[in-house]
């Protein structure tokens, strides 16, 4: 029997649609590994993903995040899908191995209608709001980019040093809860401000809330500009770190945040 995992670096990708990388093996009856390889899915949308999956004969797909359609579809198929697993890739493989993980009821998914937009129109659009207003825009370097799209730096109209924020965009997930946990995770360090861009709901309001993530909704926000002080930097309007006087608001410290001391900002 095969088995296929989607993997993010030494993790379960949280989304089986957006995941660049599928670990496929083949185990025997004494879920023994025989043999595996790693098959590249950059780019590939979720119907190939499915394809790809019944062309190599996978017995059992183990992933985090997958809308049910395509979870569905792969069960009319045949193939077991185990999903809503969040650790580690080795800790799920061994537990699997050791027949410790088990088939249940994946959540329903997150009201993915909320976010219609393309996720490379929601980038585009990110790109041209942020440059509209003077900073210079980058996509993320390769150890970011996954969770990380693009990069905005602007001088600071207080202290002339760089500002740099770091920008995810979230139409390429289905549940927003906790791209945007590993969202945060994953910028500890390096940026002054983190922007989630997405449609905004309630959850997805209270979780950037909670991990001092400024949110943009692409429905309310004019791209056209608006008017800001000279003083202030443009957009953000949540705290920026090491730049508060630059800031329309001021910090506030949660259990969660990890914050960032000036020797880490270049």
């Amino acid at each position: 029997m095969k088995i296929a995992i989607p993997q993010f670096g030494t993790q379960i990708a949280p989304c089986f649609e957006a995941a660049g990388t599928f670990w496929i093996a083949e185990v025997d009856k004494s879920n023994r590994v025989l043999s595996s390889q790693v098959v590249n899915l950059s780019g590939q949308e979720g119907l190939r993903r499915v394809r790809l999956l019944q062309m190599h004969k996978v017995g059992t797909l183990i992933c985090n995040g997958i809308k049910g359609f395509y979870r569905d579809m792969l069960t009319a198929s045949g193939v077991t899908v185990i999903c809503n697993i969040g650790e580690s890739f080795s800790t799920t493989l061994k537990k699997y191995l050791a027949g410790e993980l088990t088939t249940h009821s994946c959540p329903p998914d997150e009201a993915f209608e909320s976010c219609s937009i393309s996720h490379n129109d929601l980038v585009d659009w990110a790109k041209n709001l942020f440059e509209s207003h003077g900073y210079r825009v980058t996509p993320a370097p390769d150890k970011d980019h996954y969770l990380v799209d693009l990069v905005a730096k602007i001088e600071c109209p207080c202290c002339h040093r760089t500002v740099k924020v770091a920008i995810c965009c979230g139409a390429q997930t289905y549940r927003h809860s906790q791209e945007i946990q590993e969202f945060h995770h994953a910028t500890p360090s390096g940026y002054h401000a983190r922007v989630y861009i997405c449609p905004s709901r309630p959850n997805i309001e209270e979780c950037c809330r909670e991990y001092g993530i400024e949110l943009i909704d692409p429905d309310t926000k004019d791209i056209a500009g608006e008017p800001h002080s000279p003083d202030k930097l443009p957009i953000l309007q949540g705290p920026v770190l090491n730049h508060e006087k630059a800031s329309l608001a001021t910090p506030k410290k949660t259990g969660k945040e990890i914050h960032t001391t000036q020797n880490n900002l270049q």
